[in-house]
């Protein structure tokens, strides 16, 4: 062997990086095989690895419209197959990649204060799923300012939300809307009573009754109708 070629064979053997569990790799698609498995050559590392379906991005049936040989997609490493150095493989993921960075980005809306927008996609016992790249929940307590008695409206529905728990290690990401309709209440009604003035005659829908009165909303705000003020004549029951 040359000296040359000596220098080659130890540059190259220098290049190959070793692969460890947990890893971010980028893998070239080398073939599809039957069970819609996509084997792939880890860059720099001459070893393969394989990506099941259940960790690609798409389902089973879009694999081999969406995966091409060289192809290069962003990998992390979730164990090793095999004893062998040289001849083994790895299991590597793309789902699990994507749901750590969205889970990146919702930590740092998280501590920047920010809300995240995402739809509802299952009412349950207890609240609402949504997703927001990842799973999230809604506790029904959370999902309005009020009881709600009926979750199955907001199924379909995308929800501004704000972060209230994340623990990415446990895939946990607990949400709620309460607050915000909260304050979209608040700046409605300060919004109605800078233009109230006293003697100005509205209109509102009857919000609910009691035995001494109508409330009325006004848009924003609800407003009494005493028993005394609804009619000249007397009323015994508002309903």
């Amino acid at each position: 062997m040359s000296e040359t070629e000596a220098n080659l064979l130890e540059e190259a053997l220098n290049s190959v990086k070793e692969v460890k569990v947990g890893d971010v790799v980028k893998g070239e698609v080398l073939t599809i095989d039957e069970s819609n498995q996509v084997i792939v050559g880890i860059e720099n590392t001459g070893v393969e690895g394989v990506v099941p379906v259940r960790e690609l991005s798409v389902n089973a049936d879009k694999v081999a419209d969406t995966y091409k040989a060289g192809n290069m997609l962003d990998l992390v490493v979730i164990a090793r197959i095999g004893s062998d150095k040289e001849g083994g493989s790895y299991l590597l993921s793309q789902r699990r990649l994507e749901a750590r960075r969205v889970w990146n980005e919702i930590e740092d809306k998280f501590k920047a204060g920010e809300t995240i927008k995402a739809p509802v996609t299952q009412v349950v016992k207890g609240g609402l799923v949504v997703d927001a790249g990842v799973r999230g929940f809604v506790p029904a307590s959370m999902v309005s300012d009020h009881f709600v008695e009926d979750l199955n409206q907001f199924k379909g529905q995308e929800l501004e939300l704000k972060i209230v728990e994340i623990e990415p290690s446990d895939n946990r990401l607990i949400l709620s809307r309460k607050e915000l309709v909260q304050a979209e209440r608040e700046a409605k009604r300060q919004a109605v009573m800078e233009k109230l003035v006293a003697g100005d005659v509205v209109e509102g829908k009857v919000a609910r009754l009691t035995n001494f009165g109508a409330f009325i909303d006004l848009g924003g705000v609800d407003g009494l109708v005493h028993v005394s003020e609804i009619s000249y004549e007397r009323v015994n029951k508002p309903a």
